[in-house]
């Protein structure tokens, strides 16, 4: 089979499906897909809000809470307080599966009947501004974190602390700008660094100290 060249129902622009991802589609026994790979990435992503943060009522206790759904949002939304008590039988929404319906369609109904958690956060110490938090404390626009301390505006940070717009970060301290950084202290503007303290505009260094402006150095 020849590739094609289609037209995304979504963006309308062109991408080509090659004959190697026919024979793929054939085997798994699904038709070729009609949007453009760009366009697929954002609906997998949009399973997942971890970018945006609302205000909007508990439909449980009915206060003013930060969530991860808009108040536009067809989902049934209780607070953290709310959604981990008693005061609602998960249980009840309990249903048996109709195998003559599509699953999806099933799952649907019961997502939009269900409570979802506003923002999933387990001691959370002052860190109502954030989701995903596990032992936190003083963190404000933090999502995905774990373990840590004054972080803020920083995405999947772990056992660290005093870090400022950091991503995919583990044990560092006083970090500002880092990204896939390990055990760094004082390090700003760089990505993937490791074992490093008191350098800035790092790429790819390790075991780094006082240093600027560096590329794949190691031991400096």
């Amino acid at each position: 089979m020849n590739s094609e060249t289609k037209q995304c129902q979504n963006c309308k622009s062109q991408f080509i499906i090659e004959p190697d991802d026919f024979a793929f589609y054939e085997k798994i026994k699904v038709p070729p897909p009609t949007f453009c790979p760009e366009c697929r990435l954002q609906r997998r992503l949009a399973s997942r809000n971890e970018r945006t943060l609302y205000f909007r009522a508990c439909d449980l206790c009915k206060k003013i809470t930060i969530s991860r759904y808009s108040s536009e949002s067809p989902y049934i939304v209780y607070c953290p307080p709310c959604w981990y008590s008693d005061n609602w039988d998960p249980l009840s929404y309990g249903r048996t599966y109709d195998f003559s319906k599509p699953f999806f369609k099933q799952f649907q109904e019961l997502s939009l009947t269900v409570p979802h958690i506003s923002v999933l956060s387990v001691n959370a110490i002052n860190s109502e501004y954030g989701s995903q938090l596990k032992d936190v404390k003083d963190c404000y626009m933090a999502i995905s974190i774990s373990k840590s301390e004054d972080v803020n505006y920083s995405y999947r940070v772990d056992k660290s602390r005093n870090c400022f717009d950091v991503s995919y970060v583990r044990e560092s301290e006083r970090c500002n700008e880092l990204v896939y950084g390990l055990k760094c202290f004082n390090v700003s503007n760089s990505v993937f660094v490791g074992d490093s303290l008191d350098s800035a505009l790092l790429y790819d260094c390790h075991n780094c100290r006082n240093c600027l402006l560096c590329v794949n150095v190691r031991n400096g």
